[in-house]
């Protein structure tokens, strides 16, 4: 370990607990320790995952938000006894044993926020007759959208309309919570996190002008706006002790423009939200009133990719705002939002401008992340890539309010699927050792040949290129790539470290020329065409083309497919100066089930930023001289480019497979085309099993 990193495993007290060390898990949706929709129900996913984590030394965790109430139903929190002495004891235990600390971060609710699955969409917009019998039965739509004031769009459907919460809803939450952290602290759970007066979640919502246009003891002034907050903060340490911590999870600034527009890092704006003036104020407020840390980052619902920065957003992008802060307050203050470089959080905590490091979705891909650091074996982390797939898979897009990706809850890892299954997909070594053949070098074909390998088979995997990655390389080129290139290394050291051969510029024709006991057939995809006249001109080109620089784009350039490789490709030219625009059939750019909402949220920001022209319902009918013709429903136009770009998506390429075969497995696109997670998951699930 660098004698620089020694500073982040130094001791810290939030309040009157002692954190071992400066590593905080963050909370994440899927981490929540209890479920609540109906009815509270343990979470038993999550118990080998916060196991694992505390036995590779993690300091604190905070977990996934739990509501104070149940959305349906009206159970609350302090009420589960039973679930509280049981399982939420025993795993409090199980932490404790490895010298780590636990805080619960409980809920008050989500207001405009709250995300509108389709059963919950259907009853808010049910006849009349139908929302009064509901009601009747405890399910009033209306529960779900409270806040501080009525009338405010729905962040995810703006048809949706927000209800002013009464004051007495307000105190029973404010007692409520009290209430919960004394059953908490005699469980063994180390302190509360207030949720949240961030990412513009209901406290939020009461703490910002904006939104909140009360004329009660909870609106108007700074200090009344952040009562409810302050409030919930007296009655913890009034019900659980004083010396009992509190943390709150907050925003610094918000980074909105105004409802659903966000501003981009670099963007001169004005604050619609919670500026630098009134965050001073706010954080004072919260001391004040009893608060021992604030888990820090940026952003609201409006912006979701400060508090949630996919890969598109720099390392460390909530910073120098969480070290501003910092300079206002005498409490701890942690900072969140890609801090995995150590480099630069041993640095901050060294120089004071944070006190401690807040990790999320980097300890869901490598719960080792802090046995490695201290072991000076970072090149053995798994690099997180921020993609979302698997950990956050809330999705949006035109004809979509919302979803959930695939039947697959967040809190998992697309690159690590054992995370959040640590019960079920533990691997073990298998019982009879194979020769194995992976015919594909990309990632999804190096996952296979990784789990064979650490189970103990003998493993050839065969790369028909001079290199391994596969699809990837082209993936991982642009400059806000950076993890997907440490990952592809990642991989290629794994190769190496398990002793697989590997045999480069092998193109495999046939399986008899690989004789082994089991094949898995990883040879990917192949790029769409569309038959339009002039496809085959020379200032045509397919993405991988561009992305591997084998042909360069001119100035103003089409863009044909506005799913994720032809937006992420719009702006990776503008980022260069380059003037592209986009064409999609279908009605809405981005409509990709499963991509994270935080993610399509910046690429839509970023687009308008860079005023990308998007044609959508239009297709390509011809490709011309320095022009392409696009029509829609109101017929053809010209439009001049110098070049194209065609991402319209991939087909399949699984010419050496035999399905009838029970020996012969076929993954990746090579299976079906998908996501990194689809791929790696099934490599995985399979690989497992032989």
């Amino acid at each position: 370990m660098k004698q620089e990193y020694s500073v982040l495993f130094e001791p810290v007290r939030i309040g009157s607990c002692e954190i071992k060390n400066r590593f905080l898990m963050c909370p994440m949706e899927g981490t929540n320790i209890l479920e609540c929709q109906t009815k509270y129900e343990f979470n038993e996913n999550c118990v080998g995952m916060y196991s694992d984590r505390a036995k590779n030394g993690v300091g604190l965790f905070v977990c996934g938000m739990i509501p104070i109430k149940s959305y349906f139903g009206g159970k609350w929190l302090y009420q589960q006894e039973k679930l509280f002495r049981g399982p939420v004891k025993e795993l409090m235990d199980e932490i404790h044993s490895h010298g780590s600390k636990f805080f619960m971060q409980i809920g008050a609710g989500m207001g405009r926020s709250f995300t509108p699955v389709p059963m919950v969409h259907k009853m808010y917009f049910a006849p009349k007759l139908s929302k009064s019998f509901m009601k009747l039965v405890g399910f009033d739509a209306d529960n779900f959208f409270k806040a501080p004031t009525s009338g405010m769009p729905n962040v995810w459907d703006p048809e949706i309309k927000t209800v002013e919460m009464g004051r007495k809803e307000i105190y029973d939450i404010i007692e409520g919570y009290g209430k919960a952290a004394k059953l908490a602290r005699e469980c063994g759970v180390d302190g509360i996190e207030v949720h949240a007066v961030h990412e513009g979640y209901l406290l939020d919502q009461f703490s910002w002008a904006l939104t909140n246009k009360r004329t009660d003891e909870f609106g108007g002034s700074v200090e009344n706006r952040i009562r409810f907050a302050t409030e919930i903060i007296k009655s913890i340490k009034k019900h659980a002790g004083e010396d009992y911590p509190v943390s709150v999870r907050y925003s610094v600034v918000s980074k909105i423009k105004g409802f659903n527009d966000p501003a981009l890092p670099g963007e001169e704006f004005t604050e619609a939200g919670r500026d630098y003036e009134e965050s001073i104020r706010v954080a004072r407020l919260l001391e004040e009133a009893g608060a021992d840390l604030l888990n820090a980052d940026n952003g609201s619902y409006d912006s979701w990719f400060w508090a949630h920065p996919p890969m598109y957003m720099p390392l460390a992008c909530n910073l120098d705002d969480c070290a501003f802060i910092k300079q206002h307050v005498s409490i701890p203050v942690a900072c969140a939002g890609r801090m995995e470089d150590p480099d630069t959080s041993s640095a901050a905590i060294h120089d004071g401008r944070i006190d401690i490091v807040a990790l999320g979705r980097q300890f869901l891909c490598d719960g080792e992340y802090v046995t490695k650091l201290r072991d000076g074996r970072m090149e053995d982390l798994r690099p997180c890539i921020a993609c979302h797939n698997g950990c956050f898979p809330v999705y949006r897009y035109k004809g979509l309010a919302a979803d959930i990706s695939g039947g697959h809850p967040s809190g998992h890892c697309a690159l690590n699927p054992l995370t959040s299954r640590e019960k079920t997909h533990r691997l073990i070594p298998a019982e009879n050792q194979k020769h194995v053949a992976v015919v594909g070098g990309g990632i999804v074909g190096m996952e296979a040949a990784r789990v064979c390998a650490l189970r103990g088979h003998k493993v050839d995997l065969y790369e028909k290129t001079d290199r391994l990655g596969g699809i990837f390389i082209a993936a991982a080129a642009p400059a806000f790539k950076e993890k997907e290139k440490e990952l592809i290394t990642w991989y290629e050291r794994q190769m190496r470290i398990l002793n697989i051969a590997v045999y480069l510029n092998s193109d495999v024709k046939a399986l008899s020329d690989v004789p082994a006991d089991e094949y898995f057939i990883a040879t990917g995809s192949s790029p769409k065409r569309i038959p339009v006249p002039g496809i085959n001109g020379k200032q045509v080109m397919e993405a991988t083309e561009y992305l591997l620089g084998k042909k360069e784009a001119g100035e103003k350039i089409a863009v044909i497919g506005g799913a994720i490789t032809g937006i992420e490709i719009a702006y990776d030219l503008a980022l260069k100066g380059k003037k592209p625009f986009v064409v999609e059939t279908l009605d809405d750019i981005l409509k990709v089930d499963g991509m994270s909402a935080a993610n399509s949220n910046f690429l839509r920001a970023a687009l308008k930023y860079y005023q990308v022209p998007v044609y959508t319902e239009t297709g390509l009918s011809e490709v011309g001289d320095g022009c392409v013709l696009l029509k829609d429903k109101n017929g053809t136009r010209s439009v001049s480019a110098d070049s194209v770009i065609m991402a319209i998506g991939y087909n399949s390429k699984a010419d050496l497979a035999d399905e009838n075969d029970p020996h012969v497995h076929v993954i990746g696109d090579a299976h079906e085309v998908g996501n990194l997670m689809t791929g790696i998951w099934r490599a995985y699930e399979i690989a497992m099993k032989v």
